[in-house]
């Protein structure tokens, strides 16, 4: 027996996702040797956690659906490349179809119920026999077509592909059907497990799944199910729209009905199946979002504990590199946690159809890996929590091939983003009104608009580069003691304003008189909130704008058009942006008021952006963005529409509004065309630690921060007055910096990291060395780490001369002056 070595864990559990292709044979060694080799692979991973599982995706889940017990009968497994059911598909259009399923290999193994029982069992044994580990195996239950060809879906029981609400079915005419949640089967007499005498009339589908999953199980060896692509959730998992949006219309359904219909589903199968875990994939959207669309009471499947954890990130930004949208749902589903941690997931391979995202679809590139893992959550004793569950989706190709490649390239990438994981907050923390969201949808439908709005315009802020990867609930800031919000203090808050009255909206503004910043977006509906942000409301407006804006932008090197003053247009509608626009200053003459953007509509002006900070709030700031969706009305598609191109996207405002706080990020570009980098910003053992990917290799970054330009470890960059640094970063990129620099003469800086030699103080010592070149009377902000700091175990060296840093030593950094020449620094 192998056993691992069992270091101090940083992970509960690390999840491997398989299909039975790799199984070609049913003979016990062939199935032997799968197991072995599957585990083999990924033995680094599962080592940095206290447990492992393999997550099975046998077919569509109607293996579960049609158990009778019997487990000599042949199972329909997924056993092809491309659509299955494809009758059912919208945009499969003949028989000839290349996308139409075909099996993976020309003889396909025929597997029993008894045979998949026996792979269970040997996962079981060969990872505690070989390898000393713990393992569980999981079920899948997928409400889709693809995966596998289901008679019971689609022949015996199609009606459990309907949805219906206020007594009547609805329908967005979308792609293709699903299966709905809360619905009803209709008689059958078929034999099942749970059911040997047939499904009487009108039987809960929830009731019938949790019966046969509490035969199938047990019997098989599982001990958790999955439930895939939405499913339990909503019945529209693959568009942005539901049955409370439709494109054109918002509050479409009443909350209550509802969510009531989604969380019968919950009630009755935890009845029927109680005694195992059930896990979510969840939508490609985040809980705002969902609500708007579907009513979904995240909040309430969370407090009855049907899940352990919340929908990890979904993997769909791999297919539209929308990782704006991954980032957004993410934080928003793991603000708040229905037990003690939640899931990372990596899409790696793809067993049912053409790309295997690794080689195809990343290029290689980390950038899946490294962004989802900037994100942390706050929680009320303000520490930062990482995820503490790595899936992988999934270790096997569509051919069956467990290729010893991909975890050899990925498995390093996880476990330095796992190395350099955030442990105390952002520049920028979305405190997510997670309970609020679900308050006001069950309030009134009127708020499904500014709940739409409040998880899509962050989406575009994202994917526009606004560095956003922190998330605290409104739950646990309000819970927060004063050391907890101490610890608040170098980040910026970031939150809606539409749920911000009465009480809370004190609590928000005694956190800012005390000293804390914020930035609000969406529209204002407190008085009192309205007086911190120096505004009142007027009548609201809505279509075409022209907009002024103050702040600098990002560089368009060859813009065609260059915009003079008032060319800037934006085109606002109100029942997906929170309603009109209405705010505008309230005293001019205010000179704590800034006004960075207006629009005007006929002579008629509504303040756009704006920042305030008076000198009794002890450095406290505040910033609003009011913000409109660039979307157009459409029909059924996967994500929102973008407006004509002469339309401004508003999300950028925010990231240009952080200026105001003491952080220039911009983005010089070739072309308007060019798609913005992402790039987010964490903390980690105190160094900056940027993260991010560029669609558009060609676009650089312009950086300044409240120390000044940032030197990042292995990089060289122009600084000096009136200059902003330009960092030409790689397509992704994951980059260390310790060292900000203010000079006015220009320069060429270099920051190189160095051989740890010994000093004449730390002979003996392993030494952390490195270099910063070329400086011209410049001053600089080190950020060593807290440990070295508080032992006095760092050394500065100018040139030949080691600096006395006693009293240059300010909170966690090192500040110095007038420094020129080299610089070399260790600890």
């Amino acid at each position: 027996m192998t056993t691992l070595v069992k270091p101090k864990k940083s992970l509960q559990r690390v999840t491997l996702e398989m299909s039975l292709k790799p199984f070609k044979s049913m003979a016990p060694e062939a199935i032997e040797a799968v197991c072995t080799e599957a585990i083999r692979q990924w033995l680094p991973l599962i080592g940095m956690a206290d447990s492992c599982s393999i997550l099975l995706w046998v077919a569509d889940g109607s293996e579960i659906l049609v158990w009778d017990g019997d487990l000599q009968r042949e199972i329909e497994w997924g056993r092809y490349i491309g659509f299955a059911n494809e009758e059912y598909f919208g945009h499969i259009k003949d028989d000839k179809d290349p996308r139409i399923a075909a099996p993976y290999m020309s003889e396909p193994a025929r597997i029993t119920y008894g045979d998949l029982q026996v792979i269970i069992a040997t996962f079981k044994r060969i990872a505690a026999e070989r390898y000393g580990i713990r393992m569980e195996v999981g079920a899948t239950f997928d409400a889709g077509p693809e995966f596998a060809y289901s008679d019971f879906k689609y022949k015996l029981h199609p009606e459990i592909n309907r949805a219906e609400v206020g007594g009547q079915f609805i329908s967005l005419k979308a792609d293709y059907t699903v299966v709905c949640s809360w619905s009803k089967l209709k008689e059958d007499k078929v034999a099942y497990a749970a059911y040997p005498d047939g499904i009487s009339q009108n039987t809960a589908f929830g009731e019938f799944l949790g019966r046969q999953c509490a035969s199938f199980l047990p019997t098989l060896g599982f001990d958790y199910i999955w439930f895939s692509n939405g499913f339990a959730l909503s019945y529209f998992p693959w568009t942005y729209l539901g049955a409370n949006y439709d494109g054109t219309q918002m509050a479409m359904a009443e909350y209550e009905e509802l969510s009531s219909k989604m969380l019968s589903f919950w009630e009755i199968f935890k009845q029927e199946c109680p005694n195992y875990r059930t896990e979510i994939r969840g939508t490609n959207y985040g809980t705002g979002m969902d609500l708007a669309k579907d009513c979904i009471p995240l909040l309430d499947l969370y407090e009855r504990k049907y899940v352990e954890f919340p929908p990890p990130n979904s993997p769909w930004g791999a297919l539209n590199y929308d990782f704006g949208l991954e980032l957004t749902g993410y934080m928003s589903r793991i603000a708040v946690l229905p037990a003690e941690t939640y899931l990372f997931r990596f899409y790696a391979n793809d067993p049912w159809f053409w790309q295997n995202p690794w080689w195809d679809l990343y290029d290689r590139e980390p950038h899946d890996i490294y962004c989802p893992l900037t994100v942390a959550r706050v929680n009320k004793e303000g520490e930062l929590e990482s995820p503490g569950v790595v899936e992988i989706l999934t270790i096997d190709s569509e051919k069956g091939e467990l290729d010893a490649d991909i975890p050899l390239e990925v498995i390093p990438h996880i476990k330095k983003a796992f190395k350099d994981a955030p442990d105390q907050p952002g520049i920028l923390t979305w405190l997510y009104p997670f309970r609020e969201l679900h308050e006001a949808m069950a309030e009134s439908g009127e708020h499904s608009s500014d709940v739409f709005f409040h998880d899509w315009f962050v989406r575009n802020g994202i994917n526009q580069g606004l560095p956003l990867n922190t998330v605290l609930s409104t739950d646990d800031f309000f819970a927060m003691n004063d050391d907890a919000l101490y610890k608040l203090q170098d980040t910026i808050l970031f939150t809606s304003a539409f749920w911000i009255k009465g009480e809370k909206a004190e609590r928000i503004i005694e956190y800012v008189r005390r000293g804390g910043k914020i930035i609000f977006y969406g529209r204002v509906d407190d008085p009192e909130l309205y007086k911190l942000l120096n505004l009142k409301s007027e009548p609201e407006l809505e279509g075409a704008f022209s907009v002024n804006l103050s702040l600098s932008e990002d560089t368009i090197k060859n813009e065609e058009h260059p915009r003079g003053e008032g060319t800037l247009r934006l085109q606002h509608y109100p029942h997906i942006s929170g309603g009109g626009l209405s705010e505008v200053v309230d005293d001019l003459a205010d000179r704590a008021t800034q006004i960075h953007a207006s629009v005007n509509q006929s002579g008629l002006e509504r303040a756009f952006t704006i920042t305030r900070a008076l000198p009794e709030w002890d450095g406290g700031k505040v910033g609003w963005v009011r913000g409109s969706l660039p979307f157009q009305a459409a029909g059924v598609s996967h994500l929102p529409i973008r407006q004509e191109k002469e339309f401004l996207d508003s999300s950028l405002f925010v990231r240009y509004v952080l200026q105001q706080f003491g952080y220039s990020l911009y983005q010089v570009k070739e072309e308007a065309a060019s798609e913005s980098a992402l790039m987010f910003i964490t903390r980690n053992d105190n160094a900056f630690i940027f993260t991010g990917c560029k669609q558009d290799t060609s676009v650089a970054l312009q950086l300044q921060f409240p120390d000044g330009a940032p030197l990042i470890i292995g990089q060289s960059v122009m600084i000096g007055e009136g200059t902003a640094a330009a960092y030409t970063l790689d397509r992704t990129f994951h980059d260390e910096c310790r060292v900000f620099v203010n000079q006015k003469q220009k320069s060429r800086i270099t920051c190189r990291e160095k051989a740890p030699d010994p000093t004449p103080h730390k002979r003996n010592r392993t030494l952390r060395n490195f270099s910063v070149n070329n400086l011209i009377e410049a001053d600089l902000t080190i950020y060593p780490p807290i440990a070295q700091l508080q032992a006095g175990d760092v050394e500065v060296k100018n040139g030949e001369h080691n600096l006395e840093l006693s009293n240059k030593v300010v909170g966690n950094c090192i500040r110095l002056t007038q420094i020129s020449g080299t610089l070399d620094i260790s600890w």
